[in-house]
């Protein structure tokens, strides 16, 4: 069993640490939520599914027994959404599932042209016509904004291994010349947002996920603890070749004791 002493908040990965795809709730995921919850340890679900909206995410997490409100998660769209509205620039070519509209409101959805393209993960609606408007957009001077740059992940038992966002965003950018800005995990701006909702400060905070990049470098980098869970997206060469070593590395999220 373990935990870091000093921290006083979390934030939690999603898909491979507190849920396998398709089948339900990690072993000890709402053990250790509910040992969040005694403790009175606040925490946030950081995910870079471009999927859901939050609402839906946490309806998912009821039906696999988690008890997670919906303002507990931080998804990429909530940053994303800040930035466009930040900019003024409103009219929006929005490549995401329609059950992430919800956290988009307040811009203006178009089909042609617009000031940002936003790429998260369509599935299979990825299609050449909704590829090719987003790339005319692009030529035209949209702006790029990736809810995340995934190049894959796993999609169930069903499904298996299928590609993610980042492989249509690194096809945008080779076609237009644009250059994605990142708004998920591991970039520093999701991070320093998750924190910000947190309320705590970095160093007073552990990231807990199975993902040696977007877990545990890009949560160091904003200053944070990290514990590495040997969950789904776990990789062994991932974690020899990293050049961050996480403060902790655990077999799940059961093992750990706050």
């Amino acid at each position: 069993m373990s935990w870091i002493p000093t921290a006083l908040g979390a934030l939690i990965d999603l898909d491979g640490t507190l849920i396998e795809v398709g089948r339900g709730a990690m072993p000890g995921a709402t053990e250790f939520l509910d040992r969040l919850h005694t403790r009175g340890l606040p925490y946030r679900i950081c995910s870079n599914t471009s999927r859901r909206s939050r609402a839906e995410v946490a309806r998912a997490l009821a039906a696999d027994g988690l008890r997670v409100r919906a303002v507990d998660i931080v998804l990429p769209a909530s940053l994303a959404r800040r930035t466009i509205v930040a900019s003024g620039a409103l009219r929006v070519m929005l490549l995401v599932p329609e059950e992430c509209l919800p956290d988009f409101s307040g811009v203006a959805s178009v089909e042609e042209g617009g000031d940002w393209v936003v790429v998260g993960d369509l599935g299979r609606a990825f299609n050449a016509d909704r590829l090719d408007a987003a790339f005319r957009a692009l030529v035209g001077g949209a702006r790029l904004l990736a809810l995340h740059r995934n190049p894959f992940w796993n999609a169930g038992p069903d499904r298996g291994l299928v590609l993610d966002a980042g492989a249509y965003v690194a096809a945008l950018e080779h076609a237009s010349g644009a250059i994605a800005t990142v708004v998920g995990k591991p970039a520093r701006e999701f991070y320093d947002l998750a924190l910000d909702d947190l309320g705590l400060p970095p160093g007073d905070v552990v990231m807990i996920g199975d993902n040696v990049e977007n877990d545990v470098i890009g949560a160091a980098a904003a200053g944070c603890r990290t514990c590495l869970v040997r969950g789904t997206a776990f990789r062994a060469e991932a974690l020899a070749a990293s050049p961050v070593r996480p403060d902790v590395v655990v077999e799940s999220v059961g093992d750990l004791t706050p």
